[in-house]
């Protein structure tokens, strides 16, 4: 019985073999600005929609009214209303080992890689074929200070730039260097980019 159960996966894994050698390999799209695969396909969360998100224990409270106006931002200029994101618990608990556990989380980190200490965030997103599954969003709070209001504060970061920046990120929006968008690799301390640009806009119909 052993045996022909193993016989019975080497059949099937050979004709899943064959079938993929034949198949057309799939048809290159235009990046859009999003984070591509190796056949050049763009990489998004497809239909899977809301992005569930979870706020870690180690988010400070004062943090969420920001966050969800980060949100808010890709809910009604992208989504028109409709859920692109929603936060499903605040102070999840379980460890600061962000990685494939099937939560999309949110950290705030109070120690930072030594080797990137300019790098104020970290968004790690995981996709199969050309779909994403999962998202993970550091914070670094070692090396920088942010601040929560409206206000402008020269010496600190803005929160809530640098969530709508990250966001897009978890979305499958890669770096650029078009001015007005919020996807621009560098936020200065005192810098306020909020508002979606109408480059990020454009892209984003590309796959949403």
């Amino acid at each position: 019985m052993k045996l022909r159960l193993g016989l019975s996966i080497l059949l099937m894994v050979a004709i899943a073999t064959l079938i993929q050698a034949c198949s057309r390999p799939p048809t290159p799209q235009e990046s859009c600005n999003f984070v591509q695969n190796p056949e050049q396909q763009r990489v998004s969360w497809k239909s899977s929609l809301p992005v569930k998100l979870y706020l870690h224990s180690s988010v400070p409270a004062e943090a969420y009214p920001v966050i969800d106006k980060a949100i808010s931002e890709y809910n009604l200029t992208v989504g028109g209303g409709r859920e692109m994101f929603k936060i499903v618990a605040r102070g999840a608990s379980g460890d600061m080992n962000p990685g494939r556990d099937g939560y999309s989380m949110i950290y705030w980190f109070g120690s930072w890689d030594k080797s990137r200490p300019t790098e104020q965030a970290r968004t790690t997103i995981y996709w199969s074929g050309s779909e994403i599954f999962e998202a993970d969003i550091r914070i670094n709070a070692a090396n920088f200070r942010y601040y929560f209001g409206e206000d402008t504060h020269f010496s600190e970061v803005d929160l809530n730039s640098l969530m709508v920046h990250e966001i897009g990120h978890v979305l499958g929006l890669a770096h650029n260097v078009t001015s007005g968008s919020v996807m621009n690799i560098t936020l200065d301390q005192g810098q306020v980019r909020r508002r979606l640009g109408a480059m990020d806009q454009t892209s984003l119909k590309c796959e949403y």
